[in-house]
């Protein structure tokens, strides 16, 4: 996949995840991993994660960008408000700071990218969908972390942890 196919594929993943996050959605529990480990790994089967002009580099860089997107997955996670309706479904709703979060986040990412160029390390765009990829199961895995210390039906509890 080319670069600008890349880019339009992490913009439109970004839009529809960012307009879910916004609204007040159910989350399937089953399925709540597919879409993050779907982007890792398309991200990695495009190779190009590693600069072999620049190995040792770009390798510390990617680290560096994995654990970025794990802290900012995190802090995503943190932002929203999650609860379980009476019958045992959770349900998760994002708000102003998450979008803030999100923002952040893709600073950081553009801040990644502005290093390793200014450092002279050249990588695929695969990078770009990985990212996304580690930064959204973060998410998610603190999500479902949460979910576990919700009552697990018959309350209707809310928590905006």
């Amino acid at each position: 996949m080319s670069t600008t196919a890349n880019v339009l594929l992490v913009l439109l993943v970004l839009g529809l995840v960012l307009r879910r996050q916004l609204t007040a959605r159910q989350i399937n529990e089953a399925k709540m991993y597919t879409l993050p480990a779907v982007l890792v790994i398309v991200g990695v089967a495009q190779g190009g994660l590693i600069d072999r002009a620049h190995e040792a580099l770009s390798v510390w860089l990617l680290v560096v960008e994995a654990a970025a997107g794990l802290v900012l997955g995190a802090m995503r996670a943190a932002t929203m408000r999650l609860w379980r309706e009476p019958d045992g479904t959770l349900w998760r709703r994002g708000g102003g700071l998450t979008i803030v979060a999100w923002i952040v986040s893709i600073a950081v990412r553009v801040g990644l990218l502005g290093i390793a160029y200014a450092l002279g390390v050249r990588t695929g765009s695969g990078n770009l969908i990985a990212f996304l990829g580690v930064s959204l199961l973060a998410q998610y895995a603190i999500l479902d972390l949460r979910s576990r210390s919700l009552p697990a039906r018959g309350t209707g509890v809310n928590f905006t942890v």
